[in-house]
């Protein structure tokens, strides 16, 4: 069965279906032989493209070799009674950040280049046609998600906007049309008069603890200056400078951390959006209320992980 979509008749959720994603290495369960290690290369599909020092590659971007969706698709339906199996077009691909197997984001030399390529790779999967959006993110840690340590990134255009984009821009309207200007702009600029919840600033960025925080030491990451685009930015040494910085201090405060970082840009066309970076430890996981109600139980507030982090206190749970 090849991946495809299933749209829940009773909410507004989509699912995305892919048996081959069962085949993927896990090697948090068993050991195995890293596919994203330098000499390995033969353990993944051929690379779209690589840069390179007088060692070899040092950033590699390859299709993943288990996607989410696929270009073989061909865009057609099935029914069964009520339900609907959407097999539609996608691209997956994989960011191999570094040579080093073990190197956290921090510690990445060349973060800026990393980041130019998610810009590049970004720009690149907008151009193909009835793309609708493209969600770059990272998974780090088993609590989070990765089946695989050696430092990476994931990317994958869709036909559709997922759900949480989708909420986040109509707010980003309403927020717009009732004041004229834009929300994320406003926010930056009352995060930086009251200084409770920052956990980073440079010239172009801010690293803040977000006012209605959903989950333990969430961070977002922001441009100063309104850009809807995230493949439009060229400030890659200024936002590098601001990851490690959050970086830093999450694995110094945190123990074993694991965390997805999400970036969320803008859908294509879409002006009143700002991009930014969402940053989520999986530290206190959602439970039933949180499942049932939509509704999150924070139980450190976003003042208190400023404090944490910016005081270099060691966290404990």
């Amino acid at each position: 069965m090849n991946s495809h979509l299933r749209k829940d008749i009773l909410s507004s959720n989509w699912v995305i279906v892919s048996n081959d994603r069962e085949f993927r290495p896990n090697e948090y369960r068993a050991k195995i032989k890293c596919p994203f290690c330098p000499g390995n290369e033969k353990e993944t599909p051929p690379a779209i493209c690589e840069l390179k020092d007088l060692k070899g590659w040092y950033i590699r971007v390859v299709p993943n070799k288990y996607p989410a969706l696929t270009l073989e698709n061909k865009n057609f339906q099935e029914s069964e009674g009520l339900n609907k199996k959407f097999y539609v077009k996608g691209h997956h691909e994989v960011i191999i950040e570094d040579r080093n197997h073990f190197k956290k984001i921090n510690e990445i030399k060349h973060l800026d280049k990393v980041l130019e390529i998610y810009a590049l790779r970004m720009k690149e999967l907008y151009s193909l046609k009835n793309v609708k959006y493209v969600m770059l993110f990272r998974n780090y840690g088993q609590n989070a998600g990765a089946s695989l340590i050696h430092p990476h990134s994931q990317i994958i255009s869709m036909p559709l906007l997922p759900l949480r984009v989708s909420d986040e821009l109509k707010h980003f309207k309403t927020y717009h049309l009732k004041n004229k200007k834009c929300a994320m702009c406003d926010i930056l600029s009352d995060e930086k008069k009251f200084k409770k919840r920052i956990i980073f600033e440079n010239s172009h960025f801010v690293a803040f603890a977000p006012f209605a925080s959903r989950f333990n030491f969430e961070i977002w990451v922001s441009p100063v200056n309104h850009e809807p685009d995230f493949y439009k930015e060229t400030e890659f040494k200024k936002l590098s400078e601001a990851l490690k910085n959050v970086f830093s201090k999450l694995h110094y405060s945190i123990k074993d951390l694991s965390y997805n970082m999400i970036i969320h840009t803008a859908p294509s066309g879409e002006k009143k959006f700002h991009w930014h970076i969402e940053i989520l430890p999986k530290i206190a996981m959602p439970a039933g209320f949180e499942w049932g109600s939509g509704f999150y139980i924070n139980s450190l507030s976003p003042e208190r992980i400023s404090e944490i982090l910016n005081k270099g206190i060691k966290f404990r749970y």
